[in-house]
């Protein structure tokens, strides 16, 4: 063993052997001189720490008021850093205490908390259940009776009966709040006059965010609010493209039966909901009237932007189901407005609309994943550019009936003359009793174009729509596109869809490579102003082509603005089929750069007063019992 000796420097030579020695004595020791623990996590529970009885007959309002106030208070010590955990045992909480003003005052409200956690046991045994009797809307501040005003906008608040707000997280950091059930009770409130723009839009909200990072609710059960199930209000982000996201995270939730919305989306740059469903919204019927509560938007979830962003959003396998307004909804509501959304996206989700659209969208920046519409979807963003167009890929569309009541709307998707870049990529038309499509371009040039890539339009009837026909005027078609029979077809009279533009030449462009298939049975295609088959491929390759089904019609009508031209281009084809038409009416012109292909027993009409010229390597490849002659019924 080497020996220690003094040397010069005193002990200064022996100090890293002592060191070493006292770390080794500490470790046979168990360590316990030198390591250190987690911070202790301070623990509260709602009845031993603060009086609630939850016992469903006591109002526990004043024992919510004392944790708010004992977390608050620590927050703005040192110790308010460290983690803690309030828990609320199972439980009927009463709460709900209403002045004779009609102040209902926040049941939890918590202002600049951290690491902080709310736990009930679950959203089935866990309950916060506001009063019955509480008076919502406004009322006479004398006599205390309701109060209808005159005038539809009406704000005094010397009338205004508030439901408060279950939970508000303020200026908070790091909060979870988790297992419980939050219960407006909105069918026994007492319900006085409007108050506002329309219904009554006074707050009565189960959980209120605002200015707050990293807050996640989960497995919470938020419903029969008066106004929103959860309504999110940030101002945190100063721009679209800040890069500190916000981390809201909704996960397991349902935000049903309440009066304006599941979930208002306000301001925020980063929000996440998964497996959440916002449905149901202003079908709560108050049992003193016998009468729906409903505010507008009456939607599932309202994505709004007031005085700052909305970006960074996404919706994950997610419910938008039989709200009595849009399932979901972003109305910029002026196109001159600067843009205040980016980054939305719902994937995996349902959209179902029986009695409003599924989904109205203006506001730019929206993307549908993965997505099945019941009911139609209306608009689109008008956008400038590609990236805030509104765009769906692997998206049902379908009039898909509720418990038997139809879904909303004369089409699975109605945009007129409002969307501009709007793309559809290897989606479902799907129409059982409805129409496919009602698509008109904003403007008459190719930056409105809708963009078709590999879909599939089925026309699934039992009966036959009336009134109307398909509508895609201005639209680009690449991919393989496919209009045929659904397999629960029974109503096979005749159906009708119109292609092309007023003012935009070559208005329906089949881009190369791609291809339009007409199979579905008795289909009557118009084009109106243009067909373009293929011109000028990016690649000398890739070819276009056409097919006419039996049973179907291509039909190039009379122009009524300008010249009416079918265009084959020198790669691509037309190809009428046996049993299938196609017809050009006076002054339409058909030219033939690649090849025009009509089979024995198809139907060709040529009208006096219309041309056709080949060109280049054009050819007309006519079957030997082609038939010269439009269509005996599809005419």
């Amino acid at each position: 063993m080497k020996t220690l000796r003094m040397t010069t420097n005193g002990w200064a030579g022996a100090l890293p052997w002592l060191l070493l020695l006292t770390g080794l004595a500490g470790l046979l020791l168990g360590g316990r001189a030198y390591a250190q623990g987690p911070p202790a996590v301070l623990r509260k529970d709602l009845k031993q720490d603060f009086g609630a009885r939850g016992d469903g007959k006591t109002n526990d309002q004043a024992a919510f008021t004392r944790a708010a106030d004992f977390f608050n208070k620590r927050a703005q010590t040192p110790a308010g850093a460290g983690a803690a955990v309030l828990t609320i045992p199972k439980g009927v909480y009463l709460v709900g205490q209403q002045d004779a003003a009609g102040n209902t005052p926040d049941v939890l409200r918590l202002v600049g908390c951290r690491n902080l956690t709310v736990a009930g046991a679950d959203s089935a045994t866990t309950e916060i259940r506001y009063a019955a009797g509480l008076r919502y809307g406004a009322f006479d501040p004398k006599t205390r009776r309701p109060y209808e005003a005159p005038t539809g906008m009406f704000t005094d608040p010397a009338y205004a009966a508030r439901g408060g707000t279950c939970v508000v997280l303020q200026g908070c950091d790091n909060v979870v709040v988790s297992g419980l059930r939050l219960n407006g009770n909105s069918t026994k409130l007492v319900l006085g006059g409007h108050w506002g723009d329309t219904g009554i839009q006074l707050p009565a909200d189960g959980i209120f965010v605002s200015d707050s990072r990293r807050v996640s609710l989960r497995r919470l059960a938020l419903h029969h609010f008066g106004r929103d199930g959860i309504q999110v209000l940030n101002h945190l982000a100063k721009s679209l493209d800040d890069p500190q996201r916000e981390a809201i995270l909704l996960e397991n939730l349902t935000c049903t039966y309440n009066g304006r919305q599941g979930l208002s989306v306000t301001g925020v740059s980063g929000l996440r909901a998964v497996n959440c469903s916002f449905s149901h919204t202003g079908r709560a019927v108050v049992a003193a009237t016998g009468k729906a509560l409903s505010s507008s938007p009456s939607a599932g979830v309202d994505l709004e932007p007031e005085g700052g962003v909305v970006a960074n959003v996404r919706f994950e396998n997610c419910r938008f189901v039989n709200n009595a307004g849009v399932g979901l909804v972003a109305d910029r509501g002026n196109d001159s407005q600067p843009n205040a959304t980016k980054n939305v996206v719902v994937a995996g989700s349902l959209i179902w609309g029986p009695t409003n659209w599924s989904a109205w969208v203006t506001q730019p920046g929206f993307l549908f994943t993965d997505c099945r519409l019941y009911g139609a979807f209306v608009h689109g963003c008008k956008a400038t550019t590609a990236a805030e167009a509104t765009r769906f890929v692997r998206c049902t569309f379908e009039d898909r009936p509720y418990h038997g009541q139809p879904a909303y709307g004369s089409f699975t998707m109605h945009s007129d003359a409002h969307a501009r870049y709007m793309s559809f990529t290897d989606c479902r038309f799907v129409g059982t009793h409805s129409y496919l499509a009602w698509a008109i371009v904003a403007k008459p040039d190719t930056a409105s174009f809708f963009h078709f890539r590999g879909n599939t339009f089925l026309y699934d009837y039992a009966q036959l729509p009336q009134g109307s026909y398909n509508n895609l005027q201005g639209t680009v078609f690449t991919g393989t596109t496919v209009f045929r029979d659904g397999p629960h077809r029974t109503a096979l009279g005749r159906t009708n869809a119109t292609m092309g533009n007023g003012g935009a030449p070559q208005s329906t462009v089949v881009r190369a490579p791609g291809s339009l298939q007409l199979l579905a049975s008795n289909c009557v295609y118009g084009v109106i102003t243009g067909l373009d088959i293929g011109r000028q491929p990016a690649r000398a390759r890739d070819s276009a082509s056409v097919v006419v089904g039996p049973n179907n019609a291509l039909v190039m009508n009379e122009p009524i603005w300008q010249p009416s031209e079918l265009y084959i281009g020198p790669t691509s084809r037309l190809i009428v089929k046996k049993g299938g038409s196609l017809a050009l009416l006076r002054h339409a012109k058909l030219v033939v750069a690649g090849q025009l292909i009509v089979e024995d027993g198809a139907y060709f009409f040529l009208d006096p007063q219309a041309e056709m010229v080949t060109t280049g390597r054009g050819r007309v490849r006519m079957g030997p019992q082609a038939i010269k002659a439009r269509h005996p019924t599809l005419n």
